[in-house]
């Protein structure tokens, strides 16, 4: 598929760039099919290459330049965190006290955890408890106090700090106890104690605030080798402290200077360097994913960045995925290098390449492509789901129908419709089609449902989270 390409009219261009910078860029473009990039090099503390290439708005052939908004995703992770280690210098929270005795109604499923889990173990993923994101990924999402009140119904798949599992809804949780400390909302608390003192006043807390910027960059999915557009997720300023903040590739390498310069500003301590030590400080082994990576060394994750190795030599970074956008914030702080990476379709391969590519470039490294290697390991597709042929529903249709809930993902409704069952989950529908005994998919998305002794059609069953057994919801008596 061709993809016009626009260079952006406020990129800048130095001699210390890489040789062939923009057309690696292209070729990524086109190989991988991405609507829009932007990059951003940083070299011995100076930014030596800003460029938006590609569309920010296919259909308007808008370009990407260096000012085109994008959500930074999980990257607002590290903000987050350097919001509560400027309360904690100021004696208004306590990184090792745990949260319970400073966020009133914090309580997890697992009471080891619900009783000792610090502000620290929040930041550095080790509570125990996995994602768990439908409970807000969804049209109709809870708001961000009912959501830390569900917290205490939704199962743990691991045993309190023995392994690192990423999380959404601890990073909320975090993040109001951050706002609870500075007497503020988080995105206040923010804006004034990190986002202000580095000087980056145009990113945005939330993406709402980010919607009324002039070059709002449109994200999309691929299908059918054309670009589809997509929505924003609407929980995503709910989970805010987790994701929701968003600038241009200008701010966000303004942000990786401050961390590879330890908080110094034109000259100036922004904030302490012990805020940044602390962060890149490795906390939590992450486990080997089984799929392929060019990182061989062990991994960790500090508090809110990720550290590792390549070539030998330590890595630092962070990326965030959110609604079609992508982000990447990586850097190799010996070598003085760093590089930031947006954008507008999730491919994430991509940031990777990038990073690795100049990477090498800089460093005067042999020459890998970095391209074809990705190609050549692209997960494989997930196995065919198991079917038993020949059955037919144990129910009426109608019997399957009515309200059921879980106390910590709510309600759902079945109702029936021509072709089988639709199920509503806070707006999420799946209209599903009988697939064996009593159990009905849409997709790749199976939904069983359980007869009680009486006969009765009582508990619908989902799989919402993959690390734990199916999420049960009972039927509500009328």
């Amino acid at each position: 598929m061709f993809l016009p390409l626009f260079l952006a009219l406020s990129s800048i261009a130095l001699a210390q760039a890489p040789p062939d910078t923009d057309r690696l860029v292209e070729d990524l473009l086109r190989d991988w099919q991405v609507p829009g990039v932007a990059l951003g090099i940083v070299k011995d503390g100076a930014v030596i290459h800003q460029q938006g290439y590609g569309l920010r708005d296919a259909e308007r052939k808008l370009p990407v330049t260096t000012k085109s908004v994008f959500a930074y995703g999980s990257i607002t992770k590290s903000l987050t965190v350097l919001l509560l280690h400027s309360l904690a210098a100021e004696g208004k929270l306590e990184w090792d006290s745990p949260v319970r005795d400073q966020l009133p109604g914090f309580k997890l499923s697992d009471p080891v955890a619900s009783e000792r889990a610090t502000p620290r173990d929040l930041v550095s993923h080790r509570t125990g408890m996995p994602r768990h994101d439908l409970i807000w990924v969804v049209p109709q999402p809870p708001s961000r106090e009912d959501l830390l009140t569900r917290l205490r119904y939704l199962p743990a798949s691991a045993d309190f700090r023995t392994t690192y599992q990423y999380n959404n809804l601890m990073f909320m949780t975090a993040g109001m106890l951050g706002a609870r400390a500075a007497g503020s909302s988080w995105e206040q608390a923010v804006r004034s104690r990190v986002l202000e003192p580095l000087g980056l006043n145009n990113v945005a807390a939330t993406y709402a605030e980010a919607a009324l910027k002039p070059e709002v960059v449109q994200p999309y999915s691929l299908k059918d080798e054309s670009f589809e557009k997509l929505p924003v997720t609407p929980g995503l300023d709910i989970i805010a402290p987790a994701g929701s903040s968003a600038g241009s590739i200008e701010d966000l390498t303004q942000y990786l200077l401050a961390h590879m310069n330890s908080g110094v500003r034109n000259g100036q301590p922004a904030l302490p360097a012990t805020f940044f030590e602390a962060m890149r400080t490795p906390h939590t082994p992450m486990p080997a994913t089984g799929t392929y990576s060019p990182f061989t060394a062990p991994q960790h994750y500090g508090m809110g960045l990720f550290i590792g190795e390549y070539q030998g030599r330590r890595m630092i970074h962070h990326t965030g995925t959110i609604s079609g956008y992508h982000a990447m914030m990586w850097w190799l702080p010996q070598e003085k290098i760093g590089i930031t990476v947006l954008l507008n379709r999730v491919e994430r391969a991509v940031p990777h390449i990038l990073c690795l590519t100049l990477a090498d470039r800089l460093l005067g490294l042999k020459a890998t492509d970095w391209s074809a290697v990705y190609k050549q390991n692209v997960p494989p597709p997930p196995a065919p789901l198991k079917q038993v042929n020949g059955t037919s529903p144990g129910h009426p249709m109608d019997h399957y129908t009515g309200r059921f809930s879980h106390p910590g993902y709510g309600p759902v409704i079945v109702t029936t419709n021509a072709t089988g069952l639709t199920l509503d989950r806070s707006g999420a529908k799946l209209n599903l089609k009988h697939w064996h005994y009593d159990t009905f998919a849409a997709a790749r998305e199976r939904v069983s449902f359980l007869t009680d002794a009486d006969g009765t059609v009582s508990t619908v069953r989902l799989k919402l989270e993959p690390a734990v057994p199916e999420i049960e919801f009972v039927r509500v008596k009328q």
